[in-house]
C-alpha cells in the first residue's frame, strides 16, 4: 500500500512538475520583448506592437479634444432675475422716500439719496430722480424693471455682462422718454443686473463623457511599428511603451496572461493524460517513460523559443514527435503532437497559422518512424517532412494571397525545418535510450544485423550456437505475436542470449564437430560450473558491446535456477553422498518478462527437438508441451506473468515452426547419431 501511495505521489509530483515548468514556458514566452529607452534616446531596431491593441495615448488624447469640444452647460436662475428686480424696487422705493423729504433742498435729497442707496450710480442719476415728478418716477421703473427683466430672461452669463447691458442700452434707445431719464434707467438697471446663468458641472461632465465615449479608439495592429529604427523616442511613445508593457522597468506581473497561460496548460496537460489513460494505460503506470515523455516535450518546446527568433517555420516540432514515436508509441506522439503544435502556436502570438502547419508536419514524422529500420532511415524522414512542410506553407501562403517570393522564403524554411528535425533526432536518440535504459525498435533491428560485429564473431566462432539462436529467436518471434509480447525484442534477445558460450565454445555439444566431449574428463561439478559461467561470461561480453540493458536481460535470465539435471545425475552416480543441488543450477534471476521467459521455452524446446531421432508432429507438440509443464513445476515461469492461456498459445506456436523444420528429417549416419546422442546428454 505504501509503495502505491509513494508511486502515486511521485506521478503527481512529475504532472505538477511539467504543469509548472509548461506554464512558465508558455508566460515567458507571451511576454512582449521590453525595452530600456528614455525620452530622447534614439530607437536601435524596429520596436512593434506583439499584439492587436488599443493605443491608449492617443486614443486619451482624441478622447480629450472631444470633451475639451463639449460647451459647458448653464442653468437659469429665476431666483437671480427676481432679486435683480427687488433691488430695482428698493432702488425706487428710496428715491420715493427722499423725495418726501420737503425739508431738504434737492441737492440735500441728492446726497440723502446717495447715501441710502449705497449703489455706485452716477450723480446724474441723483440729480435727476429727485427732479422727476412721481408720474414719470412711476412710469421709469415699470420701464426699467421690464427691460432687465427681459434681458435677464433670456440668461446673462457671468462672462457676457458687458452684452446684457448693450442689450439694456438698445432697449430703452426704443423708449420715448427724454435722454435723461433713459439714461437714469440704464443707470439703475446697470447697478442690478447680475449674471443669472449658473455652470451645470453635472450636465457638462456627462455631455463629455458621452462625447469621449463616441472617440473610436486608436488600434494598434500585431506587428505595427510603434518606433521606427533611427528615430529618436518622444515623450508620448515612451508613455505608450509604458502603457504596453514594453519597458524594462515594468516588473509588473501580468496576472491576465499568467491565468490564460495556466488555463490552456491545464486543458492541453489534460487531453494528454485522458490520452494516456483510456489509450495507453502501460505508460500511466511506468513512471520513467512519463519523464521521458515529459522531457521530450519540454526540451522541444525549449528549442522553439531558441529557434523562432530566425523564423517560426524552422521550428524543429517534428523532432520530439519521432523521438517520442521511436522511444515510447506512435499514437502518444501524434497526441504529444497536437499538445506541442498548440503550445507554439500560442507561444508565438496565437499564431495557429503555424500551429496546423507544425501538428501535420509532426504527424508525418510518426508515419515516418513507423517502418524506420535503421538510423540513416531517419534522414529520409527529414526530407519527407521538409516537402510536408513546403506543402503547407506554400497553399496557406497562396491562400491568404501572400506576396509569393514571402511564402517560397517561408516555405524554404519548412523545407530545412524537416532536415533540422531529422538531425536532432538521430543525434538525440541515443542518448536518451541510453540515459533511460531504452531499447527501441531501431537499436533491435540494428542489432539484428547479421553483419554485427559480435553476430559475425558469433556465427565464425560458434556457428553452432549461432545456428541455434536463429532457430530460438524464429521460435520466440512466433510465440510473441501469438501473445501479443514483443516479437522484435524476443528474436533479437535470443540472437544473443548465449554469446557467453563464445568464451568457451567447444565445451558446449552444439560446437562439438568431432567425437572428443572434454565433459567426459572433468567431474560433473566443473562442468556445471563451466556450463553456468556462460550467463555471467555472456553479461561481459554485452558490456564489452555496449549491448543495451533489454538484451542483457536475455543473457543473463534464460536460463532462471534451471537444474542442469544430467550433470547433478550424473555427480550423483555412485556415490551416497547427495552433492549440493545450488552447485548445479543456474543463479538466476528468473524470466521478468513474457519475452525473455518466451526465449527460455524456447531455447529448451529447440535443443530439445533437434534430439529426438524420429520427430512426428505429434511427438513435437507433446515433448514441448511437457517441457513448457517442466519449467512451470520447477517454478520458472513464476514472475514472467504468462497466464496458462498464453502458455498454450506458445506451445502452439513452437510446434508449427519446429515441425516445418525437423519433421521430414532423414536417417542419420551412425557418425551423426553418435553426436545427437551427446547433446540429448547436455541438453
Amino acid at each position: 500500500m505504501t509503495l502505491l501511495y509513494n508511486k502515486l505521489i511521485r506521478k503527481m509530483a512529475l504532472g505538477l512538475f511539467f504543469f509548472l515548468a509548461l506554464t512558465a514556458l508558455v508566460y515567458a514566452s507571451i511576454l512582449p520583448q521590453k525595452y530600456d529607452l528614455k525620452v530622447g534616446d534614439v530607437a536601435q531596431e524596429d520596436i512593434r506592437a506583439r499584439k492587436d491593441a488599443i493605443n491608449t495615448v492617443a486614443t486619451r488624447k482624441l478622447q480629450q479634444a472631444a470633451a475639451d469640444s463639449v460647451s459647458k452647460k448653464y442653468i437659469l436662475d429665476h431666483n437671480i432675475t427676481r432679486e435683480s428686480k427687488d433691488e430695482i424696487t428698493q432702488i425706487f422705493d428710496s428715491i420715493r422716500q427722499v423725495r418726501s423729504r420737503d425739508y431738504l433742498d434737492e441737492q440735500g435729497k441728492a446726497n440723502a439719496l446717495k447715501r441710502m442707496i449705497d449703489k455706485n450710480l452716477s450723480e446724474e442719476t441723483y440729480v435727476q430722480a429727485v427732479k422727476m415728478d412721481n408720474s414719470s418716477l412711476r412710469e421709469l421703473e415699470t420701464i426699467t424693471k421690464a427691460i432687465l427683466e427681459k434681458v435677464m430672461e433670456g440668461g446673462v452669463k457671468e462672462d457676457s455682462i458687458d452684452r446684457a447691458k448693450a442689450y439694456i442700452i438698445e432697449e430703452f434707445r426704443n423708449i420715448k422718454l427724454p435722454q435723461e431719464v433713459k439714461n437714469m434707467g440704464e443707470d439703475i438697471a446697470f447697478s442690478a443686473i447680475k449674471y443669472n446663468m449658473v455652470y451645470d458641472r453635472e450636465a457638462t461632465e456627462k455631455e463629455q463623457q458621452e462625447a469621449m465615449n463616441a472617440v473610436e479608439p486608436v488600434k494598434i495592429a500585431r506587428n505595427q511599428i510603434l518606433i521606427e529604427k533611427g528615430t529618436t523616442v518622444t515623450a508620448e511613445q515612451r508613455e505608450l511603451l509604458k502603457e504596453l508593457g514594453l519597458l524594462v522597468q515594468d516588473r509588473r506581473v501580468n496576472l491576465s496572461l499568467l491565468a490564460g497561460a495556466m488555463l490552456m496548460v491545464a486543458i492541453l496537460e489534460g487531453i494528454l493524460a485522458v490520452a494516456i489513460y483510456f489509450f495507453h494505460r502501460g505508460l500511466y503506470e511506468n513512471e520513467l517513460y512519463l519523464s521521458l515523455l515529459a522531457l521530450i516535450i519540454l526540451s522541444t518546446l525549449v528549442i522553439s523559443i531558441g529557434i523562432k527568433a530566425i523564423s517560426n517555420f524552422l521550428i524543429p516540432l517534428a523532432a520530439g514527435s519521432m523521438l517520442i514515436s521511436i522511444l515510447i508509441n506512435p499514437f502518444i506522439a501524434i497526441i504529444s503532437s497536437f499538445i506541442m503544435s498548440i503550445a507554439v502556436g500560442i507561444m508565438l502570438g496565437n499564431d495557429f497559422i503555424f500551429s496546423v502547419v507544425a501538428f501535420l508536419g509532426a504527424v508525418a514524422g510518426v508515419f515516418c518512424t513507423v517502418k524506420v529500420s535503421q538510423r540513416v532511415d531517419l534522414t529520409k524522414s527529414g526530407g519527407i517532412i521538409g516537402l510536408v512542410n513546403f506543402a503547407l506553407i506554400m497553399g496557406i501562403g497562396l491562400l491568404n494571397n501572400n506576396p509569393l517570393w514571402t511564402t517560397l522564403r517561408q516555405s524554404s524554411w519548412g523545407i530545412i525545418s524537416g532536415i533540422l528535425s531529422s538531425v536532432l533526432t538521430i543525434g538525440t536518440l541515443p542518448f536518451l535510450e541510453s540515459a533511460f535504459g531504452i531499447t527501441t525498435s531501431i537499436k533491435l533491428l540494428e542489432l539484428s544485423n547479421p553483419n554485427q560485429a559480435l553476430l559475425r564473431k558469433l556465427m565464425i566462432d560458434a556457428p553452432g550456437t549461432y545456428h541455434h539462436s536463429i532457430i530460438v529467436g524464429n521460435l520466440a518471434e512466433a510465440a510473441a505475436e501469438a501473445v501479443g509480447a514483443d516479437p522484435l525484442l524476443a528474436r533479437v534477445g535470443a540472437n544473443y542470449h548465449d554469446i557467453g558460450k563464445l568464451k568457451r565454445p567447444y565445451f558446449f555439444i552444439e560446437n562439438q564437430f568431432t567425437s572428443d566431449n572434454p565433459h567426459d574428463k572433468l567431474n560433473p561439478t566443473l562442468s556445471a560450473l563451466i556450463i553456468t559461467s556462460h550467463v555471467k561470461d555472456g553479461l561481459e561480453i554485452a558490456r564489452e558491446y555496449r549491448l543495451p540493458a533489454s538484451i542483457r536481460d536475455f543473457i543473463a535470465q534464460h536460463h532462471g535456477t534451471t537444474l542442469l539435471s544430467f550433470f547433478y545425475n550424473k555427480a550423483t552416480t555412485g556415490t551416497d553422498k547427495k552433492p549440493d543441488e545450488a552447485s548445479f543450477r543456474y543463479e538466476g534471476p528468473k524470466p521478468q518478462t513474457r519475452e525473455v521467459a518466451i526465449v527460455m521455452l524456447a531455447d529448451s524446446a529447440e535443443a530439445a527437438v533437434r534430439s529426438m531421432s524420429s520427430p512426428t508432429s505429434g511427438k513435437i507438440d507433446g515433448l514441448i508441451r511437457q517441457i513448457i509443464k517442466d519449467k512451470l513445476a520447477d517454478g520458472q515461469l513464476d514472475e514472467s506473468d504468462l497466464t496458462l492461456k498464453e502458455l498454450d498459445k506458445i506451445a502452439g506456436a513452437f510446434s508449427r515452426v519446429l515441425t516445418g523444420i525437423f519433421h521430414n528429417r532423414i536417417e542419420y549416419p551412425d557418425r551423426l547419431k553418435e553426436l545427437e546422442g551427446k547433446q540429448a546428454k547436455n541438453a
